[in-house]
């Protein structure tokens, strides 16, 4: 059985309508002349049926196979599209706790120079009060001891009217509590 096959180039397609500002192409005829001389029109035979049912199953799976690629390369762009965005999203979070980690830092670090030099001013002021603390009990203990030496001699010329011994013995304390 015989049939034929159109040429896939014509003639028939060379006017191409006016564009709306009144411009026309040019005549591209004679470029498809050279199909048309030699493809006229090309016999089949029943026995070409068979493989051109093969090519169009062929083109059939290629068309598959490449739209299945198609989908998958959209879909791995699409992935890591969206990779990117958690990956640039994350990284901002981390940017944002470290400023607040650094300010954090910073307060904290305030606060401790704060509490060293209040910490220094108190260990200065202590120190000179137990200074002034074990100077004022060294004249307060010199006091007795001069209070003691008088009562001493009075005692002693208050014994020429009083029978006394003049074996007394007298002992100072250094524990100035003792003494009051």
């Amino acid at each position: 059985m015989m049939s034929t096959i159109s040429p896939v180039f014509s003639t028939e397609l060379t006017s191409v309508p006016a564009f709306e500002t009144g411009f026309t192409p040019w005549d591209i005829s004679h470029l498809f002349s050279v199909f048309d001389s030699s493809m006229d029109q090309i016999p089949v035979s029943a026995h070409d049926y068979g493989s051109v049912n093969q090519i169009s199953t062929d083109v059939a799976l290629t068309e598959s196979t490449d739209e299945r690629k198609k989908k998958r390369k959209l879909s791995n762009r699409e992935s890591a599209k969206r990779s990117r965005e958690k990956k640039q999203k994350h990284l901002e979070e981390m940017s944002m706790q470290l400023n607040q980690l650094k300010t954090q830092n910073q307060e904290l670090t305030n606060q401790l120079r704060y509490v060293l030099y209040h910490y220094q001013q108190t260990k200065m002021e202590n120190d000179r009060l137990r200074m002034e603390h074990r100077s004022l009990q060294d004249k307060l203990l010199n006091i007795r001891q001069v209070l003691m030496f008088r009562q001493i001699e009075r005692s002693s010329l208050n014994c020429s009217t009083w029978p006394c011994s003049n074996s007394t013995v007298v002992t100072v304390q250094q524990d100035p509590s003792i003494m009051l």
